[in-house]
Parts: C-alpha cells; structure tokens; sequence
C-alpha cells in the first residue's frame, strides 16, 4: 500500500527522505573490477575457465547490487504535516508513526564519506511506545533533520490539542456565588432559598 492511501483528511507530505544509493557503489566497483578482471582473462590469456569464473562473480556482484537497490527503494520514509512515516519491508510490511506532538528531540551523525557526499543517519527520540526511531543512510541529513523540527514546532504552535475544560466550581463555590448573588440583591429571598436547597442536596 502505497503512503498516499494512509493519509488521512488534512494531512499533507511535506518531506520524502531518500536512502542514498553511494553506501552500494563498493559493490558495483566490485562487479566492474571481476567484469574487466573476466575480459582480460578470456582475452588477453586465452583462459577459458578462469574468464567464466569470473563473469559469474561479476554476476553475483551485480545480482547482490541489484537486490540491495530494491530493498533501498523499498523502505518508505515520509513527513506529513502530522507525523513522521517509516514504512519498511518487500513482502511483508511495518510501518511505525510518530505523531509530531511526541517528538523530543532529532540527532542527525556523519562519517567522514557521509559528510563528503552529504548522507548519514537521523536518530529521533519520541515520546511514544517506538521510542528511538533511526533513519539510516538518509541523503541530505541535516535537511530532513531541520525540516522534522520545524514541523513539530508549527504543529505544537497551531493549537492543534484541545484545551482542558475548565474545572466545575465546587458546592461551596457555588454556594459563595450564591451568596453574593443575594447580597447584591440580584436575586429575591424566595430564590436565594430555593437555590440553597438544591445545592446543599446536591452536596
């Protein structure tokens, strides 16, 4: 099921973080190298076995990107101006909310090739049952960081939660107000007594 059909009414995306592809060029280097390597085996020293061998190689390597990249695409990390999605899984599911309300705090970490070519992880604290929810290998990690915080701030500043219904007085409070209500002479004796004994039989 694709994010967009888990929306629901008011509920817009405002970021769609991307897992980078850089963490699986060692793999494809890998695949290139045993490509050449069977090339120059078949051709150069006319070695039949040695060249298959490692044209298979290269194959794996090229299956095991292939497969990788899939997994890659397949996890679903998306910010709506209500929550934060992580969606992962090819034949099964698991999708984990975060309401932005419980969002505490979000630390964004950078190897050195990470700050290099701009990826790394996001690691947000909530306040809900999943608790630390970490976004890994994520392009552009201080975007996504910057953007979740802001989210949570203008949800938090919208007045999106409800306010507490105010206290009901008390039966002396309310016999007080009573009170002064005959005082001021607001109300005729007949009412101030009546009014009285209903209180005291609410008590």
């Amino acid at each position: 099921m694709r994010i967009e059909a888990q929306l629901q009414t008011g509920e817009e995306i405002l970021y769609r973080a991307q897992v980078t592809r850089l963490t699986l060029a060692p793999i494809l280097a890998m695949a290139g190298i045993a490509l050449v390597a069977a090339a120059v085996a078949w051709f150069h020293f006319q070695s039949a076995p040695g060249g298959l061998i490692l044209l298979v190689v290269a194959a794996i390597f090229g299956l095991v990107y292939l497969w990788k990249d899939f997994v890659r695409r397949a996890n679903d990390y998306v910010l709506t101006n209500h929550r934060l999605i992580q969606e992962t899984g090819i034949l099964s599911r698991r999708s984990i909310d975060s309401r932005l309300d419980k969002i505490n705090n979000v630390e964004y970490r950078q190897t050195l090739w990470g700050r290099l070519l701009n990826y790394g992880d996001v690691e947000i604290d909530t306040a809900s049952d999943a608790g630390v929810a970490v976004f890994r290998n994520i392009s552009h990690p201080l975007q996504f960081r910057n953007t979740i915080l802001a989210a949570a701030e203008q949800y938090r500043s919208a007045g999106r939660f409800p306010a507490p219904a105010p206290a009901a007085p008390s039966g002396a409070e309310r016999m007080r107000q009573l009170k002064t209500l005959f005082d001021d002479g607001l109300i005729s004796r007949e009412e101030y007594e009546a009014k009285r004994r209903e209180l005291l039989s609410e008590l």
